[in-house]
């Protein structure tokens, strides 16, 4: 992935909503 990667919150609530 050379793109860069979205702010860590967006990661989390997109990985595990339960953590947001």
């Amino acid at each position: 992935m050379e793109h860069k990667l979205p702010p860590l919150p967006y990661a989390l609530d997109a990985l595990a909503p339960e953590y947001s």
